[in-house]
């Protein structure tokens, strides 16, 4: 699985892009990232907004689903999640790792960041 993480400081929001398909050592390595990504947003400003476009990612393992649903469960708080996917297969899947988590999903990447734009400031 390929992944990009990237943390935007003045947002207060980590954005991440997940392709392909992932084995348990890439969910190791991007549990990594995000938290190298965490580390770069002020402390001051409370919790985060986070994007994830998986948009582009294949249908994965149940091991790496379940993997993947431990580490959203454990994540910090959020400000406000944005969910991008175009799959309605994948959308089941997404639904099982993040089953609980208040989210906004949509099938386009720019509406999501528009969505999460308009949160700014305003606890949701």
């Amino acid at each position: 699985m390929a992944f990009e993480v990237q943390a935007d400081p003045e947002k207060n929001r980590i954005s991440v892009t997940l392709t392909g398909f992932a084995s348990i050592d890439d969910v190791n390595r991007f549990q990594q990232e995000l938290d190298r990504a965490h580390a770069l947003l002020p402390k001051h400003r409370g919790p985060h907004q986070l994007l994830y476009d998986v948009s582009a990612a294949k249908i994965q393992s149940q091991e790496v689903v379940q993997a993947l649903r431990d580490l959203a469960t454990r994540s910090t708080a959020k400000s406000a999640f944005a969910l991008v996917n175009a799959s309605a297969l994948a959308g089941r899947q997404l639904a099982r790792i993040f089953a609980g988590i208040d989210l906004h999903r949509s099938a386009d990447r720019h509406e999501a960041e528009a969505w999460l734009d308009a949160k700014l400031g305003r606890p949701s």
